[in-house]
């Protein structure tokens, strides 16, 4: 037996996900990811929190100097939004707290050299068939698959066992309306809702705030009144999304989410409710635009997270990349990025600056 470094460890941890650790460690986002999913294939069905818990574990003794907490928790919700997980909630949503289970593997094709692929088996072993591995590339939480014959690779992944996805039903979005019709409806639901009870821990989204920064728009409820897009505690320390009323600091009227947008995650309803209400005090989310003439490519940067259905287009047409000076931000073509622009704010009322 031979004790051995914690360089030597990660590299090793490294390598059994399928980097090279001479240009990669577990904190860089492909390895993390995949560090979560392997991860998610031993525990799930669990909590996020749970989740977040064992994947911190790990990487502690490896990366003590770093806000694990914060990074885990981000990466497993890009995790979750690529498709790779699925949260479903219990039957009674506003005390049981969600689970996170394993997405079966899955793929939709978005042109005639590319494959998104998603989920994972209980074991966390690779089912990628080893005719299409050179493929393979991960980009931040996602991985893609080009290919010369799609015909030959859609017949290969479905042999392996993955279950294709038509590529309009995974792009699908909500209707078209406006921000006030969008809020009317969370507004008579709210209204109509019963008595909230003593809601704990309730953090709201304090609309004062600068839209910039997404994490310092967070704070406690305390003597403000108003309603606002709000989480509060659970059962097991889980964070619940909600939709609050709140006089001098009392919950008066509370609407659990996801309310009318089932067919995504709480997150997802919350992000979109909140594009809504900012858009109609006047302050709407941003965007930002930045070309890069040699490459032919152009980045949109976004300052507050978007819905899974517009990340799911997103990934489509472009690529996830590390944001700079922004919360989030994708790469297109140059030919692409005036069609997502578009996109941003007539499906999500968003500016740009």
């Amino acid at each position: 037996m031979r004790i051995i470094s914690s360089v030597e460890a990660e590299a090793i941890a490294v390598s059994c996900l399928g980097f090279d650790s001479e240009y990669t460690d577990l904190t860089t986002p492909e390895a993390l990811a995949a560090l979560i999913r392997k991860t998610a294939a031993f525990l799930c069905p669990c909590s996020s929190q749970a989740l977040e818990r064992a994947v911190t574990g790990l990487l502690r003794p490896i990366h003590a100097e770093v806000d694990l907490n914060a990074s885990v928790s981000e990466a497993i919700d890009s995790v979750l939004q690529y498709g790779d997980l699925v949260e479903v909630c219990g039957a009674d949503s506003s005390i049981t707290a969600p689970l996170l289970y394993l997405v079966p593997p899955s793929f939709v094709q978005v042109s005639e050299q590319l494959f998104l692929i998603f989920g994972i088996v209980p074991d966390g072993d690779n089912t990628v068939p080893p005719t299409l591995r050179s493929g393979l590339t991960q980009v931040m939480s996602g991985q893609r698959i080009r290919v010369s014959d799609s015909l030959d690779a859609a017949d290969a992944l479905l042999q392996a066992g993955y279950v294709r996805q038509k590529l309009e039903t995974w792009l699908k979005c909500p209707i078209i309306q406006s921000p006030n019709d969008l809020i009317s409806q969370y507004e008579q639901a709210l209204l109509q809702s019963g008595p909230p009870g003593t809601p704990e821990n309730v953090m709201i989204i304090d609309p004062s705030r600068p839209i910039r920064f997404y994490k310092g728009r967070w704070v406690p409820l305390k003597k403000q009144s108003g309603r606002f897009l709000a989480r509060r505690s659970g059962v097991y320390g889980s964070l619940l999304w909600c939709y609050i009323k709140a006089v001098n600091g009392q919950v008066t009227h509370l609407l659990d989410l996801p309310r009318f947008e089932k067919q995504w995650n709480a997150f997802d309803e919350a992000r979109h409710l909140l594009q809504a209400l900012d858009a109609v005090a006047g302050h709407p989310q941003i965007f930002s635009i930045r070309r890069d003439r040699h490459m032919r490519t152009a980045n949109i940067d976004l300052f507050s997270p978007v819905p899974t259905w517009a990340t799911r287009k997103w990934d489509a047409v472009g690529a996830r990349a590390i944001a700079k000076a922004s919360l989030l931000s994708y790469v297109f073509s140059e030919t692409d990025i005036d069609g997502e622009a578009e996109f941003a704010v007539e499906r999500m009322w968003l500016k740009q600056v």
